[in-house]
């Protein structure tokens, strides 16, 4: 699946890679490209269109918020075909020693590729836009966003997903992420460039509904665990079941008992590779 969207002066390449030979994909992901420079790298199952979209735009540089295979993944060969890959001291040693995935994460997104990258300072200049650099863990521990003050723009990676969660994945920090989501809800945002659901219309109000909304979760699942409930739950109460597919396909990596335990115990780290 592969789609071009326009939004003004930037784009974004749309794809995902399908689970079986043929058919849609399950989840999908976007790569953003303005004034030359390619934010995130997509996938490498379609790293021959990514090379075109980069092409088509004279981009020169590609940014990536974190290591996760559905940004870095087509990063290799973009740097092999002359572009200039950028990454946070973080995201640069986990590129370069590689990272444990599970089964479900190949199977959605491909294997994980290792690349080299170069020092991502404090600002990204291109020839008509400022995006500064700002730290944004949570969803993993060396995620940042891409802010463009001037604009409003936030290219903000998967610090926001959706207004609402439905799971976490085991190494998920829910305090990392509401301080971030904090933050972001604090900045004068007109466009939302997130990776899966971009928010052009109302993306300041969606960012301050994410964070009222981990606020009163926060709240909702502390009294139930001090009233003696239990993680599994207080999970059906405040979020709702898993879906079969998601137990079937994460067995437990992705699921809604992991937000409340990350809320009452943190996050459980990866092992690394």
């Amino acid at each position: 699946m592969l789609e071009i969207e326009r939004y003004g002066p930037v784009e974004a390449l749309h794809m995902g890679k399908p689970l079986l030979v043929v058919g849609r994909p399950m989840m999908t992901v976007r790569c953003y490209a303005v004034d030359g420079l390619l934010v995130d790298s997509g996938l490498h199952h379609h790293r021959r269109a990514v090379l075109d979209f980069a092409r088509a735009w004279g981009a020169g540089r590609v940014a990536l918020t974190h290591h996760h295979q559905d940004h870095s993944n087509n990063a290799e060969n973009l740097r092999v075909e002359g572009l200039e890959v950028l990454a946070s001291p973080q995201t640069r040693a986990i590129l370069t020693e590689g990272f444990r995935t599970h089964f479900y994460d190949r199977w959605v997104w491909g294997d994980a590729r290792r690349t080299r990258a170069a020092p991502l300072g404090p600002v990204i200049e291109t020839e008509r836009h400022r995006f500064e650099v700002l730290p944004a863990p949570g969803h993993c521990v060396d995620q940042v966003v891409f802010y463009e003050r001037r604009e409003g723009w936030l290219f903000s990676g998967d610090a926001f997903l959706a207004t609402r969660i439905k799971y976490f994945r085991r190494d998920e920090d829910f305090a990392a992420t509401v301080e971030t989501t904090r933050r972001l809800a604090a900045l004068e945002v007109s466009a939302l460039f997130c990776a899966h659901r971009p928010r052009i219309d109302g993306a300041a109000s969606a960012m301050r509904q994410k964070l009222d909304f981990l606020v009163t979760l926060e709240q909702r699942v502390r009294h139930l665990h001090a009233s003696g409930w239990p993680d599994t739950a207080i999970a059906r109460e405040l979020i709702g079941a898993d879906p079969l597919w998601l137990r079937l396909m994460t067995l437990g990596d992705a699921s809604a008992v992991n937000v409340v335990r990350s809320i009452l115990h943190g996050p459980t780290p990866r092992r690394p590779r």
